[in-house]
C-alpha cells in the first residue's frame, strides 16, 4: 500500500503526542479545530510538548503555512471524548486539522482558509473520504457544548469549497 507523502511546502514539526490506529485503522473522516492561541508558534510548542498530550495531524498558520504534526496514518490527540455518527473515540478514525484561531471570534483569513481546504481535498482523495464526513470539534466533542471550535468557521460554504477543488473547480 501506498503511503501518504505530505506535500513539499508542508512544514514537518513531529509530535510525540499519537499512537498507532486500533487495528491499523485508515482515516474516514477530518475534523477541524481552532488552537485557541494568539500565535501558531505557541500551538506549535505546546503540541510537540509530551505533558500536553494534544497534538494534531495538521496545523495551517494564519498566513496559510502549514505544518505536518502527526502522520495521518496514526492517531494524534486531538478530539478528546467524542462521538460521530454514533462511534465513539473519534481519534481513531479521523485526521485532526487544526486553524490557529483565537477561536473567540478572530476572523479566519483567506489563506489560511485557502490551504485548509487544499489540504482536506488532499486528504480526501489520498484516503478516500467523502467531504461529508468533514466535521468541527464542536460537533463531535462530548458532551455537546464542551467545545466551540472552530468558532465562525462556516462548515457547510468550507465542505462547498472542498468539493468544488476536488472536481477541479
Amino acid at each position: 500500500m501506498i503511503q501518504f507523502a505530505p506535500p513539499r511546502h508542508w512544514q514537518s514539526r513531529p509530535s510525540p503526542n499519537y499512537n498507532n490506529r486500533p487495528d491499523h485503522m485508515q482515516p474516514t473522516a477530518i475534523v477541524l479545530h481552532a488552537d485557541a492561541s494568539n500565535r501558531v508558534d505557541q500551538s506549535l510548542d505546546w503540541c510537540r510538548r509530551p505533558e500536553s498530550k494534544v497534538s494534531y495531524h495538521v496545523l495551517i498558520g494564519r498566513t496559510g503555512n502549514v505544518f505536518s504534526l502527526v502522520h495521518p496514518e496514526h492517531r494524534a490527540w486531538h478530539a478528546g471524548k467524542s462521538e460521530m455518527d454514533g462511534v465513539s473515540d473519534v481519534n481513531d478514525f479521523s485526521i485532526g486539522v487544526c486553524l490557529s484561531n483565537r477561536n473567540d471570534g478572530e476572523t479566519f483569513p483567506a489563506s489560511q482558509v485557502f490551504e485548509a481546504v487544499r489540504t482536506c481535498a488532499l486528504l480526501c482523495r489520498f484516503y478516500n473520504i467523502s467531504p461529508s464526513r468533514i466535521t468541527t470539534h464542536a460537533l463531535v466533542a462530548r458532551p455537546l457544548g464542551r467545545k466551540t471550535d472552530p468558532l465562525g468557521l462556516e462548515l457547510d460554504a468550507f465542505i462547498t469549497q472542498v468539493k468544488q477543488m476536488l472536481r477541479g473547480k
